[in-house]
């Protein structure tokens, strides 16, 4: 959905005649594209769907292996997906660094069958998953050779690629077409990881040694807002996107203003009723509204925000999921944490910084090993670090009965209503 921002804004910048050679799409929108002007006869299937098939694949786990079945989806999504492995040798040899539970080569060979048959259905259904998808779109412009027009690929938001993702981004430009150089320009911050990505990129063929610059200087966050954030992040390994470490050592913001303010209260009518309240008073205050998001966790939990303000008077803009959001129409934005990356207001409300909520409580098909849930809470925790920072004066942050664990950490900050 970033992409129909990013393609709005380019609007303000490039005349119509320059637009025409621009393509501004989301990966994964570009990869079905391509496929299907060259036949291609899968459909693609997303995690929230693979469920059965994961089921009847686990049926063939082989027996006293002691491996829980919700070990498997996530094996082969942080290992045998993330790692482009097709057969049972790359498997192998794989690396499992991060991964809690500890494999033999021959206990590798044995359960080798389960995703196997796992990919062998999806495939006589017709499915593929969008990293297979990507590596077949690689491979088909190997085979075919230079047919792609882009003279240079920009790629936002890196952090939350996968390594097929790369592959498939250096082949869109092959290396042999002259040497082209600065062919690729890449930005990305893994404080704001919100997907299971990691990648480094020069085993994606992307050399970017003694090419990378930090940008360290926040010229849109106050310093305040910043330093809030940065310490939701405190003592969490952060990597640079090519196998190293980052930091935020040296990283400042221009700006100054208010520290984010956190009211907890006792019920979701008494937090909605002070939200309805601080609005009135931004207002009177010569605010205008449409420059004000409130954000919350989930769709469901927006929606119940949406109907309570209606109620009390406050005219709604939801940001939806793959439309640009229109600044000129009136009203208080609703977004959820994810639709707000890579969007900006002068002022952001966080509501239902509940516990259970944020960090969302695990589903049950989520790997119960503590690598699992560490990573699991720092994904919430750059949730909750890209909704803060999308403000550019000042955050409000609410939550109502059992608070948050992430704002324990902010205590001094927290005030009861």
């Amino acid at each position: 959905n970033l992409a129909a921002d990013i393609k709005e804004n380019l609007r303000k910048l490039c005349s119509s005649d320059v637009m025409k050679k621009i393509d501004v799409m989301n990966l994964d929108a570009w990869v079905i594209q391509f496929l299907k002007k060259h036949g291609y006869n899968y459909t693609l299937i997303f995690q929230d769907h693979t469920g059965p098939y994961w089921q009847n694949a686990i049926n063939l786990a082989p027996a006293g292996m002691d491996i829980d079945e919700s070990f498997y989806p996530q094996e082969w999504s942080q290992v045998i997906q993330a790692q482009g492995i097709t057969t049972a040798d790359e498997y192998l040899k794989a690396s499992r660094v991060g991964r809690q539970k500890k494999l033999t080569r021959p206990v590798k060979q044995k359960i080798w069958s389960v995703f196997e048959e796992y990919r062998a259905q999806l495939n006589a259904k017709g499915m593929k998953e969008i990293t297979d998808a990507a590596r077949d779109a690689r491979i088909i412009l190997q085979n075919k050779g230079d047919i792609l027009s882009y003279q240079a690929i920009i790629v936002d938001e890196a952090q939350d690629m996968g390594m097929e993702a790369f592959k498939l981004i250096r082949q869109m430009i092959p290396g042999s077409r002259g040497e082209l150089k600065n062919d690729l320009f890449i930005v990305g911050d893994a404080h704001q990881r919100i997907y299971r990505h990691k990648v480094v990129l020069s085993r994606c063929g992307i050399n970017i040694k003694g090419r990378s610059k930090k940008l360290k200087i926040n010229y849109r966050t106050t310093e305040e807002t910043r330093k809030w954030a940065v310490k939701l992040l405190e003592g969490k390994a952060v990597d640079d996107l090519d196998g190293g470490l980052d930091s935020q050592k040296g990283y400042k913001s221009l700006l100054h203003g208010d520290s984010p303010e956190v009211r907890c209260f006792n019920s979701f009518t008494e937090e909605v009723q002070f939200i309805a309240s601080y609005l009135n008073e931004l207002i009177k205050g010569g605010v205008d509204v449409n420059t004000v998001c409130l954000v919350a966790r989930t769709n469901d939990l927006l929606k119940q925000y949406e109907s309570a303000l209606q109620e009390r008077g406050v005219k709604t803009y939801l940001v939806k999921r793959s439309v640009a959001e229109d600044r000129k129409a009136a009203g208080l934005r609703l977004a959820t944490m994810h639709r707000v990356k890579g969007l900006e207001f002068d002022d952001v409300i966080i509501a239902s910084i509940n516990e259970g909520v944020v960090p969302l409580q695990l589903s049950s098909m989520g790997d119960s090993s503590s690598d699992f849930v560490e990573e699991t809470e720092n994904l919430e925790r750059a949730l909750l670090y890209v909704s803060a920072t999308r403000a550019k004066k000042k955050v409000l942050m609410t939550s109502y009965g059992e608070s948050s664990h992430f704002l324990m950490l902010h205590s001094t900050e927290r005030k009861l209503v």
